[in-house]
């Protein structure tokens, strides 16, 4: 099919769909650790309680992929809809840090869920040619969901107050979960009689494929730090100089449109550069911009660092769920993904622990140098040690 055709085949399924849940996505990760703050925690408390968003993450994973392949992509979907509008409406109760501590590991698990079962509906419905522009185009969208999030959140916050902020996110989940229901179609499981249960899929999956998860996994990982590390230490730095909800909110948003620009270059890079030109792209000016939000001194240069960074992420529009994506075995595609999402979203978590712990140990600016440096890491095993996984089109 032509990529016209392929793009209309998934603007209801999985495009819209995917732009609502980012809405939520981008404004959970705003209002977390500000909300945090709020109720009384410290920058290092506030670093952990949006650190079990990427728990939250780690723990849904592989039962979401394993759902995926049992239950079918379209109701582990509704399933992690579910999830994130129950959840809003606990997080607009939140009256302490344990409490939006819990709300954060479930918005992660709902996140988790939704995410792994759209990339196995996507990556079966998509040729391997055109995957890296259906994707790129789907994290685009991610993107603009990410810059409307937290503008809006960050001017109802200021308006209304945090609890509003999450009873809007409840109410946008359930509408994505009628779409869902409506757009998606019902596809085939993968389960066969020779899966592993899911007492031994990690390790199946490791066993089964130990060089891919050793070297792209790891690259994964460090980007996936660097992401987590510019979405909890900027905001933070933004309250460290004096800036409101509001301010911080439009950064961010500043930030996610250039990053959300970039998605049709990211797309071409991948299908037709290949994937490792992506991600070293990605991974070079991400660092760049996150070293240089330590040596900003007001709103001005606070937003232009946040863009450096948001560009270097948008060049890397989807490649983390293109590389799992074009890795997965088609037999067991589900709990491949399931495995690799959890590698990626390890550092979702313990990467803003230890970045809280350096912040509370050291300085705020010394966080954001350490975390840019791991960059320098992911840019070395990428140029090393990951194969190219992009597939011509005969």
């Amino acid at each position: 099919m032509t990529t016209w055709e392929m793009y209309r085949s998934l603007l209801f399924s999985v495009y819209l769909p995917s732009f609502f849940m980012s809405i939520c996505q981008g404004s959970v990760l705003l209002v977390i650790p500000l909300f945090a703050l709020d109720l009384g925690a410290n920058a290092g408390v506030a670093a952990l309680v949006f650190s079990l968003r990427g728990l939250g993450n780690m723990v849904l994973d592989v039962p979401a992929g394993y759902a995926a392949a049992r239950l079918g992509d379209k109701y582990t979907m509704l399933i992690g809809v579910s999830l994130m509008a129950i959840t809003g409406g606990l997080a607009s109760q939140a009256n302490s840090p344990a409490a939006l501590a819990a709300a954060a590991f479930l918005f992660g698990g709902a996140m988790a869920t939704w995410m792994i079962a759209r990339l196995t509906h996507l990556s079966e419905a998509v040729p391997a040619h055109q995957r890296g522009k259906a994707i790129s185009t789907m994290a685009g969208l991610q993107r603009l969901g990410n810059l409307i999030g937290p503008v809006i959140s960050g001017i109802i916050a200021l308006q209304f107050g945090f609890e509003f902020v999450f009873t809007g996110i409840s109410i946008i989940a359930t509408f994505t979960f009628f779409m869902v229901i409506f757009f998606v179609p019902v596809n085939k499981k993968s389960h066969h009689d020779d899966s592993p249960n899911i007492v031994k899929l990690v390790p199946h999956i490791l066993r089964t494929h130990l060089r891919i998860f050793a070297t792209a996994g790891v690259a994964v990982l460090f980007l996936t730090v660097l992401r987590s590390g510019r979405q909890l230490l900027i905001p933070l730095w933004g309250e460290s100089l004096g800036l409101d909800a509001s301010d911080i909110g439009l950064i961010m948003g500043s930030a996610a449109a250039i990053d959300m620009t970039m998605f049709p270059v990211a797309g071409y890079i991948m299908d037709n550069l290949g994937r490792r030109h992506a991600a070293i792209s990605c991974l070079t000016i991400l660092s760049l911009g996150i070293f240089l939000v330590p040596l900003t001194t007001d709103f001005s240069s606070l937003a232009l660092a946040a863009m450096v960074a948001g560009l270097g992420n948008g060049l890397g529009s989807g490649i983390n769920m293109t590389l799992g994506a074009d890795f997965a075995p088609p037999h067991e595609r589900g709990e491949f993904l399931g495995v690799w999402r959890l590698m990626g979203d390890s550092g979702s978590f313990a990467g803003p622990l230890f970045m809280g712990y350096i912040a509370n140990s050291f300085l705020l600016a010394t966080a954001l140098t350490v975390t840019a440096s791991l960059g320098l890491i992911g840019i070395f095993m990428v140029t090393v040690f990951v194969k190219e996984t992009l597939v011509k089109r005969t």
